[in-house]
């Protein structure tokens, strides 16, 4: 059966209106009742890398900063694949540069900086203390690598090596090469 034609054309007016603004909503990061740019994290997510925006409220130590996203999420996020000497804890002593390295961290990461979080398919989205485990960037900038590179932290060794792990082992070498942070001071 052929529609008449004013059919036809309101039938063509609502399909042209329906990718008007499916193309505006991906262009302006919105899709229908969800922003791109801000993803929930799903627990125990398998496949593709998900990407969440979010601004430091204070680093905890040399691989953990306490972050607000987007939609009023505050979580604490462990970096992926690297390990920073730890700070004194409750009945703890700290370890050799560990003050130091969450210093750096914190010039690196002051309160206020928007980051972006990054997960690993390779990996779990949350560690046993409920943080979220993942990339730090800024500015488009690995935080970790920056880190490992300037010796505050070593690239983390476990039986499920992240996606990046042959880089930051690389970045590891060639600090303790140059004996910086930890390398000299602790070594």
């Amino acid at each position: 059966m052929i529609a008449s034609k004013p059919v036809r054309l309101v039938s063509l007016a609502v399909v042209a209106l329906v990718v008007t603004l499916g193309v505006r909503g991906v262009v302006n990061g919105f899709a229908f009742d969800g922003d791109l740019l801000d993803s929930r994290p799903a627990p125990g997510a398998s496949g593709g890398v998900e990407r969440t925006s979010a601004v430091v409220a204070y680093v905890l130590d040399g691989d953990t900063v306490q972050v607000t996203t987007r939609d009023g999420r505050e979580p604490r996020v462990r970096f992926l694949g690297i390990s920073a000497p730890e700070i004194p804890h409750t009945g703890k002593p700290g370890e050799c540069y560990g003050q130091s390295a969450t210093r750096h961290l914190e010039q690196l990461l002051p309160a206020g900086a928007h980051v972006m979080l990054v997960s690993d398919p390779t990996q779990d989205d949350v560690d046993d203390y409920g943080r979220w485990l993942r990339y730090v960037q800024a500015s488009g900038h690995d935080v970790g690598a920056a880190q490992i590179r300037s010796g505050a932290a070593a690239a983390r060794d476990s039986s499920s090596p992240v996606s990046r792990h042959a880089t930051y082992a690389d970045l590891e070498r060639e600090a303790r090469d140059r004996a910086a942070g930890m390398w000299s001071a602790c070594h």
